[in-house]
């Protein structure tokens, strides 16, 4: 409005009150033809009165302007004429309060005039800050497109207005670039924007009221799609952020959203090689394994030292449509985790399992524990962890995942055993995995238990499941009945039953300890599956 009355057309118009509102923006005019104007009203609008419409009260004047600058009128300039509408204390007091403009117009100088010279210049400002605004845009776009960061997108937005600072922020709100003075911080600690910690995480309350913080600070979301990657923030101690500012502050958030959209490109691509070569070390061939391990510099992996295997899993497992979903965002966490006990180490996912091979350190346990309770403070996802035995040399990796693998299926199996379990801890389950010939087991299996297994799958998966708790008791019928919510008639009648099938394991100490290496077997079997 200032820039407004500098018009020579209206250099003899004077200012009745609400002089503090002489910065406010003026985009479009209006001219006001009926006293219940404000409705049709836009923000940032000059409105140009008569005397006529004007209400003779003064009331209803006071209300017509706090209504007028609670719809983000620029101004209400009037040519009050012999019309008996009479702007009195009480109205101009109110539109000192608002800071809403009250301008008296001579009654000689045509609205028809001021339309088209207001517009004109409008127009051409538009006109202006669009072409300066392509420029910008422009030179940001050779910035991304030559290979340039965050960094020198930040410096080119900065460069173009005097005195003008920015920062770049990710959806948490964390730095990823900043060009920004002592002064400039302080002004954001003052509003609010910088929380405790130091990160500027409160930034969507600023974009989404950017009236609050008037020509000082102007933001922008960083989005792709409905993908939020951050914000673009612009900060002026002296104010002057314009309309022609946010355009280019909007520009440089949109270049700066192609540039994290093609980092984070080629971050997938990089990470589809990893996961390939990871695939290739944990259960590929011996020539494969061999090629990857020859090649693990160039991922900065450390193969050439005693490896352990870590295999992971969520303890409650995401729904089917949620696996995608959940498999991205467990991903970052564990690959950041266990760098940073491992700089060297190799990490990803194969199948449902997170995976790392890192240095057979001497306490596996600890280093497993230490990425588990990382993950957790990050994400408040609780995994649970297998870890295999210590593999001498690459080639032994297939073998380390697949006990990795048992041993994170114990843990998910039984809960109460922990969130870290080790391969060396499984005990049995350790010694009959080693039975290279599955055939002898499965013989074994059936001499032991076979009639059991025999049964139809309902009968046969509840008598397992009665004599797994019966061992489990040391033959204790009544611990066991009430573990099984059965009655103790019951269960004698089902161990009978048992008796019948495998023998009088329950006198026969030999028998008893055959017929228990067949269930860790099946066990075994089961969870491997």
């Amino acid at each position: 409005m200032r820039e407004v009355c500098r018009f020579e057309l209206l250099r003899d118009v004077k200012v009745l009150a609400g002089g503090s509102g002489m910065d406010r923006r003026v985009q479009r005019l209006n001219v006001m033809t009926v006293p219940d104007i404000a409705r049709w009203t836009k923000p940032d609008e000059l409105l140009l009165a008569t005397g006529f419409p004007l209400s003779r009260k003064s009331e209803e004047l006071v209300t017509l302007v706090r209504d007028l600058d609670q719809r983000g009128v620029a101004a209400l300039a009037v040519k009050l004429g012999d019309y008996g509408a009479v702007l009195d204390a009480a109205v101009l007091q109110v539109a000192d309060e608002v800071g809403l403009p009250v301008l008296a117009v001579p009654e000689e100088v045509p609205f028809d005039d001021i339309l088209s010279e207001v517009l004109a210049a409008i127009t051409n400002r538009q006109a202006g800050a669009l072409s300066r605004a392509q420029q910008v845009h422009e030179a940001l776009l050779r910035i991304s497109l030559g290979g340039g960061g965050l960094d020198e997108i930040v410096g080119e937005l900065g460069s173009v207005i005097e005195g003008l600072g920015v920062v770049c922020v990710n959806a948490s709100g964390e730095v990823l670039a900043e060009q920004l003075t002592n002064e400039q911080w302080q002004l954001l600690r003052n509003a609010g924007v910088v929380d405790e910690t130091g990160t500027l995480s409160r930034l969507s309350v600023l974009v989404g009221n950017p009236e609050r913080y008037g020509s000082t600070m102007l933001g922008a979301p960083i989005s792709a799609g409905e993908l939020r990657h951050g914000y673009l923030l612009a900060v002026s101690v002296t104010g002057g952020l314009d309309q022609e500012a946010e355009m280019m502050v909007q520009q440089a958030a949109m270049v700066a959203a192609l540039n994290i959209s093609r980092d984070i490109a080629v971050s997938a691509v990089a990470r589809r090689f990893e996961a390939s070569a990871i695939h290739s070390l944990l259960a590929g061939s011996a020539q494969e394994i061999e090629e990857i391990a020859q090649r693990s510099g160039d991922f900065e992996w450390d193969l050439d030292r005693p490896l352990v295997v870590l295999a992971a899993r969520r303890e409650e497992q995401p729904t089917e449509p949620e696996q995608a979903i959940s498999r991205l965002h467990d991903l970052g966490p564990w690959l950041s985790a266990v760098r940073s006990v491992d700089r060297q180490a190799a990490a990803g996912q194969l199948g449902r399992n997170l995976v790392a091979i890192c240095g057979g350190t001497e306490d596996p346990e600890a280093l497993a524990t230490t990425v588990a309770e990382a993950v957790a403070g990050a994400t408040r996802t609780r995994l649970r962890i297998g870890i295999s035995h210590v593999a001498d040399d690459v080639a032994s990796l297939p073998s380390a995942y697949e006990h990795a693998r048992m041993a994170l299926e114990f843990a998910q199996q039984y809960a109460g055993s922990g969130s870290v379990r080790s391969y060396r801890s499984l005990g049995l389950f350790r010694l009959l995995n080693a039975v290279p010939d599955r055939r002898e087991l499965q013989t074994f299996v059936d001499e032991a238990i076979g009639p059991l297994l025999a049964l139809p799958p309902d009968e046969r998966d509840d008598m397992l499941r009665t004599l797994d708790v019966l061992f489990m008791t040391r033959m204790n019928v009544a611990e066991t009945s009430r573990v099984l919510h059965y009655h103790y008639n019951t269960l004698r009648y089902r161990i009978r039953k048992l008796e019948q099938l495998l023998g009088r394991f329950t006198e026969d100490s030999q028998l008893e300890l055959r017929v228990t290496v067949a269930l860790h077997i099946v066990k075994m079997w089961k969870l491997m599956d």
